[in-house]
């Protein structure tokens, strides 16, 4: 039989009659309804589609596609050695560790820390405080994302900084660059008399599983997260990528969501309509966070942060995804509107 012949044409090499050919249709018609296939009858299925060349990427997506930024430690190590500058790429990748090279104002490093809620021990201020003197310019920055930075590092010093951070239970990993930056919390969270609820627990385990998970370390560009706990100081929650809020609703305490924020764009977020209980709180942040890495926008740079996703969706649209992914429908609570009453 030829790839051209019909298969019920022929068998064991004689013709078929009538009545063969008839009770053969109606079999395979059978087998089909109930969703069977036979390669030799099927055609071809259409190719898939090859993902864009490398050439077609920005700059930035293809140095991540070339070698993964967490990936890029030897090198800083290499170059490490030989007190070496690092080359145009990995300028962008260790990044992902933290380092901003300085060039062309200084040659040297500039290395961020994480410090999710910025609860900070004090035997981790006084090894920051060595590392600063003896590595660095003896200074040390304080970042309005509750975070701390470390000036003029020289290449053949920057592992030993990064190790030394490391060795106190502190890191640096997805400092800068397109990841989740520092995830920020009510400055005085657990001690404020008045807040609705300790929100330091949510921001420790969510930085707990963005460290464990490489998948939140390529981010179509930088994302902001933070948590108010009600309290008197807030955490300005509105002007972040994800804001998170403790509201009360009867005697429950839940969260609403804001999506969209970004302070250098002047935009704040908007209220995504739903409410959150405290245990899915994480589990939900997660998901939006996929539903991000998916859709935003990988071609412009000037048009990747969640605000411009969100710009050519609507709200409905990024929560019925965020739901898909949960495998669940959230609490519906619209925002009232202005001056309603």
């Amino acid at each position: 039989m030829t790839s051209r012949e019909n298969p019920i044409q022929h068998l064991n090499g004689a013709p078929l009659t009538d009545e063969q050919q008839q009770y053969l249709t109606g079999f395979f018609a059978g087998i089909a309804a109930r969703g069977f296939r036979f390669s030799d009858v099927e055609p071809a299925p259409p190719p898939v589609e090859k993902p864009a060349a490398l050439e077609d990427l920005t700059f930035e997506e293809r140095v991540k596609r070339e070698l993964h930024p967490l990936d890029a430690y030897p090198q800083l190590l290499e170059n490490a050695a030989h007190n070496k500058a690092p080359d145009k790429e990995d300028v962008f990748r260790f990044k992902w560790n933290g380092l901003f090279y300085l060039a062309p104002n200084k040659e040297a490093f500039m290395a961020r820390l994480r410090i999710p809620g910025g609860l900070v021990k004090t035997f981790q201020l006084r090894e920051i405080a060595r590392v600063a003197k003896e590595l660095t310019t003896g200074y040390v920055q304080i970042t309005t994302r509750a975070n701390f930075q470390l000036r003029l590092i020289q290449p053949k010093d920057a592992p030993e900084v990064l190790r030394r951070i490391q060795g106190v239970g502190l890191h640096t990993r997805g400092a800068g660059a397109d990841n989740i930056r520092n995830l920020t919390a009510n400055p005085t969270a657990g001690i404020d008399p008045y807040e609705l609820v300790d929100v330091l627990p949510f921001c420790q385990g969510l930085a707990q599983i963005i460290i464990n998970d490489r998948s939140f370390y390529d981010l179509p560009r930088k994302f902001n997260i933070a948590f108010d706990g009600g309290g008197l100081i807030g955490t300005v929650e509105d002007t972040n990528d994800i804001g998170l809020k403790a509201v009360k609703v009867g005697e429950e305490i839940l969260f609403r969501v804001a999506l969209g924020g970004a302070t250098g764009h002047q935009s704040f977020a908007r209220d995504l309509g739903v409410l959150v209980k405290p245990a899915e709180l994480n589990k939900v942040i997660v998901a939006l966070v996929r539903v991000f890495i998916a859709n935003g926008n990988r071609s412009d740079r000037k048009k990747a942060r969640l605000k411009h996703l969100l710009e050519t969706w609507s709200l409905e649209r990024y929560l019925a995804e965020t739901e898909k992914l949960l495998g669940y429908q959230l609490q519906r609570d619209p925002m009232p509107s202005p001056g309603a009453t």
